[in-house]
């Protein structure tokens, strides 16, 4: 019974929507009350899901009231990321973690150990809306600026030999790595 709702609704989205888009289905993988909706019950309902045709799981949990929010979940950098790496195991299913990805070395850790197929941002996103262009950089991408707005790019590609230049000058060292030694 409990599961019903999200299968008629991925039946039904997924025969309106293109065969070459991805459909993604957002799960509250646990929502923290007794008795409530477990990661047993989530991993059954992914497989359901895959067998309607959805490609991918995003995995999150509870947080809509105060009760929720108090999951047994220890809070923590990538806490809810257990639950994409358990659900992409039993179920065979895409999964997309999320839950306190906040830097470039860790979201590049959960997809090399295979935790999830994607993760996802929300608040570090609202705190820098360049922070993909800035986990490349950290990442060690070309430091050029092309994929960034050229309203933007044109000026930071200006930046880094100027500021290179100054801090050589001043004999510092930068901890910024667009204008690091090499990059410039």
């Amino acid at each position: 019974g409990r599961m019903r709702l999200a299968l008629d609704i991925a039946r039904a989205v997924r025969a309106a929507w293109p065969d070459h888009k991805p459909l993604f289905c957002r799960l509250s993988a646990v929502d923290g009350t007794e008795g409530g909706w477990s990661l047993d019950d989530s991993v059954v309902l992914a497989k359901a899901l895959k067998a309607c045709g959805v490609d991918v799981i995003d995995c999150s949990s509870g947080g809509l009231t105060e009760e929720t929010r108090a999951l047994p979940v220890p809070r923590g950098l990538g806490f809810q990321v257990p639950f994409s790496d358990r659900i992409r195991r039993e179920a065979d299913v895409r999964t997309q973690a999320v839950g306190m990805i906040v830097d470039a070395h860790q979201a590049q850790t959960i997809l090399e150990e295979g935790r999830a197929d994607l993760v996802a941002l929300g608040r570090e996103a609202l705190l820098d809306p360049y922070w993909a262009h800035h986990a490349a950089l950290a990442l060690g991408a070309d430091p050029g600026f092309e994929r960034w707005p050229v309203r933007h790019g044109v000026w930071l590609a200006k930046r880094a030999p100027a500021l290179r230049q100054y801090l050589d000058a001043a004999r510092v060292a930068s901890p910024d790595p667009i204008i690091s030694k090499e990059n410039t």
